[in-house]
């Protein structure tokens, strides 16, 4: 049974008083009532981090459709064969024990062909990481292997970006589907919609959902 207001403003400011994201969550909430429930169920959400630059997008790559503990582990293995994770150090690996690491043929060529470009300095994080959300989409996607999902999460998880949403998640499809008592998967389209009542905290939303997922 849902909880009246009172009850849901109490139990919220207990259960999220020192939390760091606190502000923005009370401001969903007033927006969603839909977000109560979830995000004193997921209390402890944290926040999808990866690092900036080459290392970051690597990450992003091999985690391109696949699930959480399967791209963990291809990574877990790709980083006991460089000595530093540096596009340098991933072109010196031979492409059979990259293929051992457990990436496909697909994902080695985009990789290899991102470490080229980082390593002849055809990319310039610092200029993209001063670039508005979407035209750091635009000059990022140019890069094979990097398109929209990839870029969206980047800003997210490196960049720390507010109002990131990546609607072609499937994990987030699946969780707006449940929050929003929905006959069906979301659409693209749908997703965007829906969102719009969350800006300018999409990524908050869309971190507590991933906890909800997972």
């Amino acid at each position: 049974m849902p909880m009246s207001k009172p009850q849901a403003n109490i139990s919220l400011s207990k259960v999220f008083k020192d939390h760091k994201s606190k502000e923005k969550i009370f401001y969903l909430v007033k927006k969603d009532k839909d977000l109560i429930d979830l995000f004193i169920n997921f209390s402890n959400f944290g926040e999808y981090k990866r690092d900036k630059g080459f290392k970051g997008i690597l990450q992003l790559i091999i985690e391109q459709q696949l699930s959480v503990a399967s791209a963990n582990a291809i990574y877990k293995k790709l980083k006991t064969k460089m000595p530093n994770i540096s596009p340098q150090s991933f072109l010196k690996i031979k492409e059979a024990d990259l293929k051992k690491c457990g990436l496909s043929k697909q994902k080695i060529n985009y990789l290899t062909g991102f470490a080229k470009k980082c390593e002849n300095k055809e990319i310039n994080f610092r200029k993209v990481h001063r670039m508005d959300d979407e035209n750091l989409v635009k000059e990022i996607t140019k890069i094979k292997g990097i398109g929209p999902w990839t870029a969206q999460c980047y800003m997210l998880a490196s960049l720390s970006r507010d109002d990131v949403w990546p609607v072609a998640d499937l994990g987030l499809m699946e969780a707006v589907k449940r929050i929003k008592r929905l006959k069906k998967r979301p659409s693209e389209e749908d997703m965007e919609k829906i969102s719009q009542i969350w800006r300018p905290y999409r990524s908050t939303v869309a971190n507590v959902l991933w906890a909800s997922y997972d």
